[in-house]
């Protein structure tokens, strides 16, 4: 007797999700070695003038997606005979936005008057969104055709070209310009990766086939997605820009490295929502399967966000002392607020995700929101409170943002077991308690360890997980064919 659909789809976003959260944790290891290395080599005003270069190529690369991202995945996970045509026409659009935003970072640096050396990071930053936009098209197919591993393998091998790259610079006495520059090798190494691989699986781009008209087509069905994506972006990364304007250079710094803290919990949930796109997409006609993964899409993230965020907030100044160093310090408050938003920001995943498939519209109007709300909050909050002002915003978003998505998507949310999450969600606040009550009397990093074996025996003491949540952890631990 074969395996129920849903319990089938489960299991699969359940593997992709772990394959890639630990390909993805490998890659941070490198990355998070590659900024240990910055923080203890660079004062904070150097490394703000290289986060706000970073940040704004981060801001702007988004725009060179112009919604294709979306689209892609969505429709070659719904019609895998079309990877060729979306490979083509992505490259081809990526390619001739990214000379726009090459042209946009130099004017930015210039009517920001920003220093000459930061300047210069942008346009070299500019550089490496070129190389990117060739690499995109590979990625958005391998996504589409749930082939994470060598995705993951890409995200690996790029970080570790930054983090020996960055080592060496520095060690020969360069700077900022040399460590942007490493940025370009390692999307070098990438798009070479991926090249072969395309190849490898028979995506080629035959070009020789290019149609201006087939381009446009792609784009103006992929734009209503591209709003989305740059509020998106824009949304998580505005906080570094307004800080460099009001507060300078070394807030930038202390924030960005709370910020990059941050970022590395919200990987997660960041890597589940990539994972389980493609299924929602291959669900759209199906309502019955869309919304039990919907139901059980909400409960993972509620199981998984709520002891980290308590986790987060509690041991905000021992982490961020180990990972930063005592030159940032200053940065342990901002994280600590930070780690408030842990919570929302996991939950949010999956109005985002039901959104993205369902009305690209109310997916714009959400982050649009969120963009403006942000910067209001930014320039009313950093002036009165100091480099914490950003932190709160981030966290007032982010629970309004909660509020706001789930209002949007309920038209598409018609689950008929609601109530009986509300079980493992008592499940997992009473559980988090019992372990924030543990690092309150003895805040030390073994409870980083420890943490998760006193949330797992709670929550299983409690009844938080249902018998069809064992099922699929079971599953996930078989190897396929057994």
């Amino acid at each position: 007797m074969s395996m129920p659909s849903t319990e089938g789809h489960a299991r699969r976003i359940t593997h992709n999700t772990l394959f890639l959260y630990g390909s993805e944790a490998a890659a941070r290891l490198f990355s998070w070695a590659t900024l240990a290395f910055l923080w203890r080599h660079w004062p904070s005003g150097v490394y703000g003038q290289y986060a706000l270069a970073v940040n704004w190529a981060s801001m702007l690369a988004i725009f060179g997606e112009m919604g294709l991202n979306v689209l892609v995945v969505r429709e070659v996970a719904h019609k895998r005979e079309r990877a060729i045509y979306y490979l083509r026409n992505a490259t081809f659009l990526r390619l001739v936005f990214s000379l726009a935003i090459l042209a946009a970072l130099a004017a930015i640096g210039y009517l920001f008057r920003y220093e000459v050396i930061l300047r210069t990071a942008l346009l070299i930053m500019g550089f490496r969104i070129m190389v990117d936009s060739v690499s995109g098209g590979y990625v958005y197919l391998l996504q589409a055709h749930e082939q994470m591993g060598y995705f993951s393998f890409t995200n690996i091998l790029s970080a570790a070209i930054r983090l020996l790259g960055i080592v060496l610079v520095l060690i020969a006495g360069g700077g900022v310009l040399g460590a942007c520059w490493i940025w370009v090798l390692a999307s070098v190494g990438a798009l070479l990766a991926l090249s072969l691989k395309g190849n490898l699986q028979g995506w080629r781009h035959h070009f020789s086939d290019f149609k201006v008209a087939e381009s446009l087509t792609v784009l103006r069905h992929s734009l209503p997605f591209a709003s989305f994506g740059a509020f998106q972006q824009l949304y998580y990364r505005v906080d570094s820009v307004i800080l460099k304007s009001l507060s300078g250079n070394e807030a930038v710094g202390y924030y960005d490295a709370a910020s990059k803290i941050l970022f590395v919990v919200l990987t997660l949930s960041q890597i589940y929502g990539m994972a389980v796109f493609p299924v929602f997409s291959s669900l759209q006609d199906n309502p019955e399967e869309f919304d039990r993964l919907a139901a059980r899409s909400l409960k993972f993230l509620f199981l998984l966000s709520a002891p980290i965020t308590v986790g987060g907030y509690l041991l905000a100044g021992p982490l961020t002392g180990l990972i930063s160093g005592k030159n940032y310090l200053p940065s342990g408050p901002l994280f600590a607020v930070l780690a408030l938003s842990i919570f929302p920001y996991f939950v949010s995943n999956l109005y985002s995700t039901i959104l993205a498939v369902k009305s690209a519209k109310r997916l714009n109007l959400q982050f649009l929101f969120l963009f403006v709300f942000n910067v209001v909050l930014n320039f009313l909050l950093i002036p009165r409170i100091g480099t914490v002002g950003a932190s709160w915003a981030t966290v007032t978003c982010e629970f309004s943002g909660l509020a706001l998505g789930y209002w949007l998507a309920l038209p598409y949310l018609r689950v008929q077991d609601w109530p009986s999450l509300a079980r493992p969600a008592l499940a997992s606040i009473l559980a988090s308690a019992l372990m924030g009550a543990g690092i309150w009397f003895l805040p030390h990093l073994y409870w980083i360890i420890l943490g998760p074996v006193v949330y797992g025996t709670g929550l299983w003491l409690l009844g938080g997980l249902r018998p069809e949540d064992w099922s699929t952890l079971k599953s996930v631990l078989k190897r396929k064919g057994a």
